[in-house]
């Protein structure tokens, strides 16, 4: 497992989990979908970059075909436990902070003109 893709990611998915978790509950379908958007755009690009991801040194051993199914494979590792880690953080936030402390409504804004 890359140990610093994987850091990357869990602060990424964390991050938009908990921008979903904390939206209004009127608005979560529509943030859901923009954020599982960006979360899908991130993980192929994640795979991609951990996948080809090789050192100069070793360029020769990389184009043999083994080597980039075991890149591959820990690209996907990386990835995965990336995700269920944020799901973890997030699912720990809700416990301890969240469900005291709902997200507002914007309903209950109240704007203050020049009279009030």
């Amino acid at each position: 497992m890359n140990t610093s893709g994987w850091l990357l990611l869990t602060a990424l998915y964390s991050i938009a989990l908990l921008l979903i978790q904390r939206s209004e509950r009127k608005r979560r379908i529509v943030s859901a979908v923009i954020v599982s958007f960006f979360m899908l755009l991130v993980w192929r690009y994640a795979i991609y970059r951990i996948s080809t991801e090789c050192e100069a040194a070793i360029k020769l051993i990389c184009s043999f075909d083994w080597m980039r199914q075991r890149m591959t494979a820990i690209a996907i590792t990386t990835v995965n436990w990336s995700i269920i880690s944020a799901i973890i953080f997030n699912v720990l936030f809700w416990v301890l902070i969240g469900r005291s402390n709902p997200p507002g409504s914007s309903d209950s804004i109240k704007v203050l003109g020049m009279n009030d």
